[in-house]
Formats: C-alpha cells, sequence, structure tokens
C-alpha cells in the first residue's frame, strides 16, 4: 500500500490533501506517481446505463477539489475484455504469475487490474444479486487486488441493496480487499409499489436513459461518494 507522507500537517484543517469535502489524499512526492483509481463498470447488457453513472461517479469525484496528479480515475469496462465463461483449470489464488491464465482475455484482465491502487466497482442489481458477468469476470482475479482497498456504488429499484451487501461479501472475504464502510445505494424514482415498483424513471434507465429526475434525486448521495472515496484513499495511505 501507498504511505501517506510523514510531514502532513498535524491539524487536517491545515493540511493541503485535505479538500473542501474531506477528501484526504495522501501528498504525492515528485518520485511517486499518482493514485491509479479504476472505476470498474458491472454491466454488459445492451442499454445498459453503468457508463452513464460511472462518469457521474468520475464527475463528483474529479470535481471534489482535489486537483491531479494526486490521483487519477480510470474507467475500465469489462465488456471490451470479452471473458469466457469461467475455465480455469485451478482456483486464481494458485496463479501467481498473471501471465499463466489459460485465455489471452483473462490474462488482459488481470494485469489490467493489476494496474490499479484502488477501485471503484459499479454495479446495477439483477435478481437481488450483481450481474453474472460481473461475478463471472470476478471468478477471474485473485492475485491481482486481492487486499486492496475498493468502494461499491450500485443502483436498482431499493438502490441495488442485496447487490451491494453480496459484492460486500465477495470483496471481504473471498478477496481481503478493505472496503469502504459507505456503500451509495442509487435509487430510482417514483416507484410505485402497486405497480411492481415500477416508474417512468426505471423504465428509462431500462432503454439505456437517465431522467433528469433521476440525476436530481441522486444529487443527495453525493456526499456519501465523497466519504466512501476518502475512505479508499485513506486505506491505500496506510
Amino acid at each position: 500500500m501507498r504511505k501517506a507522507p510523514s510531514d502532513c500537517a498535524a491539524d487536517p484543517a491545515a493540511d493541503p490533501a485535505f479538500t473542501k469535502h474531506g477528501l484526504y489524499q495522501p501528498i504525492l512526492s515528485n518520485k511517486m506517481s499518482p493514485l491509479q483509481i479504476a472505476l470498474i463498470l458491472g454491466s454488459t447488457r445492451p442499454n445498459r446505463i453503468s457508463p452513464l453513472v460511472g462518469n457521474w461517479v468520475k464527475t463528483i469525484l474529479e470535481s471534489s477539489g482535489t486537483s491531479s496528479p494526486q490521483f487519477s480515475i480510470l474507467t475500465v469496462d469489462i465488456q471490451t475484455f470479452d471473458l469466457p465463461a469461467f475455465n480455469e483449470s485451478v482456483h486464481p489464488a494458485l496463479i501467481n504469475d498473471l501471465s499463466k491464465f489459460t485465455s489471452q482475455s483473462a490474462r488482459n484482465w488481470n494485469h489490467e487490474i493489476a494496474k490499479y491502487d484502488a477501485y471503484i466497482i459499479i454495479s446495477p442489481e439483477y435478481h437481488a444479486a450483481i450481474p453474472g458477468s460481473l461475478k463471472n469476470a470476478l471468478d477471474f482475479l485473485y492475485h491481482a487486488w486481492t487486499g486492496k482497498p475498493a468502494m461499491i456504488v450500485t443502483y436498482g429499484i431499493m438502490g441495488g441493496t442485496s447487490a451491494s451487501e453480496g459484492l460486500r461479501v465477495i470483496l471481504e472475504n473471498g478477496f481481503k480487499m478493505k472496503v469502504s464502510s459507505f456503500a451509495p445505494r442509487l435509487e430510482f424514482p417514483g416507484r410505485d409499489p402497486t405497480k411492481n415498483n415500477s416508474s417512468q424513471a426505471l423504465i428509462e434507465a431500462m432503454q439505456g436513459k437517465l431522467s433528469v429526475e433521476t440525476m436530481k434525486f441522486w444529487e443527495g448521495k453525493k456526499q456519501e461518494i465523497f466519504q466512501g472515496f476518502k475512505e479508499v484513499l485513506e486505506f491505500v495511505a496506510k
């Protein structure tokens, strides 16, 4: 893990790495590269909104008042790796050399994930769980990211509560990762319990659109996103 410098100000408010949103950023020396944060898109279906949700989260964090080169957020799209259904003959925990995975796509996926210091995972909820495509992608990993920090952001009819809780179990128990206690859950507004919790905002999302109403509704989640990212950065610094 990266270490915060020992000469940081004792008073966080006086620390130049403590931003207006309370985000603590380790001040990197000239010899250190910016923190590399992967924003992983967990949906691969047609008409998905995960790129839109991911870009919204990325924009919030990049406008937090913290300037480059302290951290850099890069989008990692599972869809672009064309991963097969999990087919390794041994558990990835036994594959220390990432170049030894069976398929080129699995090797590419592992090498990409290994580049980063921490992760933000964007996931919808399908049938009270994360998408199969995301679970399959995670099954190909172990040494590329075990023990590293992560934050979970989910979206769905109820905010993706079950997906969020299930993903936390996978990351904490399966990969021994340091997962932020803040896990923003983005719910679609206007759900009607008499109509299977459907709403106009949900219908538009299923068509690959984020309504203006939805974006306004999610404004209330910004502080939780800031706090979750703050924890992730603190984990990296330890």
